[in-house]
């Protein structure tokens, strides 16, 4: 399907919080390339009819431009270029093209195959570290796992490898299960992987914890059925989120009887381990 493709110029010391913000309104895809007078051009591409984008509030940037583009892989040329790179302290991502040859992850780290394609989280976002960061602190053994916005399937993946029972991963976008599906397969993982929203769930399913790197304006409606899947004393992960909306999150969660237990922050990003009952 095609793209709306949007073109900022922005100031060189904003380059960083400013492609924060265009993932926070969902962006599925940024290019960052030089601009004129010293600055920095963002392409932010975003779903067709995405709702515009007010940037009165950004000194110093100004809206370059704004296209429909045909659907393309605008990944390509980043696959191409890119090598392996360690998330966390366990994983060694490789984003190339599948039939690239593998070399062996570094000593102590598992080697996790996730092609950039179209669907968020191969570990390179801030958010996505925090998660994984924040996973490999709980104990998972055991565990049965739900990922909200489930994308590549990498935190589903994680949980699996930490010895969780069972990952089911679910995302509104219809073709993210389709990779998860795929990476799933690469990396011989077991994940039950469905289109849709937390309401499309049985409502007698039961998980113990519940993954979500997901920004606010899409996870916030979806809350009280995700809290309502959850087992007596089961927990979230809930990442995605800019430094300056978690105390808008924390609110959201206290109000469906969930409490705080840790938090960790990676520049403009914050995620939280919350669970049900009093900290």
């Amino acid at each position: 399907m095609p793209h709306l493709r949007r073109t900022y110029l922005v100031p060189a010391e904003l380059e960083d919080d400013f492609a924060a913000e265009m993932w926070a309104a969902g962006t599925v895809g940024v290019e960052i390339g030089k601009g004129p007078d010293g600055r920095v051009r963002i392409d932010a591409y975003f779903p067709a009819g995405a709702p515009g984008i007010e940037v009165a509030g950004w000194h110093g940037v100004v809206p370059a431009g704004e296209e429909t583009v045909p659907e393309t892989d605008w990944l390509a040329a980043y696959r191409e270029r890119a090598q392996p790179f360690a998330v966390g302290r366990t994983l060694w991502v490789d984003p190339r093209e599948p039939e690239d040859a593998v070399e062996p992850a570094p000593d102590g780290r598992r080697l996790l195959r996730l092609p950039a394609r179209g669907a968020f989280g191969i570990g390179s976002h801030e958010s996505t570290r925090l998660a994984i960061e924040m996973l490999e602190e709980l104990e998972v053994a055991g565990l049965d796992v739900l990922d909200v916005g489930t994308g590549t399937g990498i935190l589903a993946f994680v949980a699996l490898m930490r010895g969780a029972r069972s990952a089911t991963g679910y995302d509104n976008d219809p073709a993210a299960p389709f990779y998860a599906r795929d990476n799933a397969r690469r990396n011989g993982f077991g994940v039950r992987l469905f289109a849709g929203p937390a309401a499309a769930l049985k409502a007698r399913a039961r998980f113990d914890l519940a993954l979500a790197n997901v920004v606010p304006e899409q996870v916030l409606p979806d809350l009280p059925a995700i809290a309502a899947l959850l087992a007596p004393g089961g927990g979230m992960v809930l990442s995605g989120i800019l430094r300056e909306r978690g105390e808008e999150m924390l609110a959201a969660i206290a109000g469906l009887g969930f409490a705080e237990r840790a938090r960790r922050a990676d520049g403009e990003w914050i995620a939280f381990h919350v669970a049900q009952g009093a900290p």
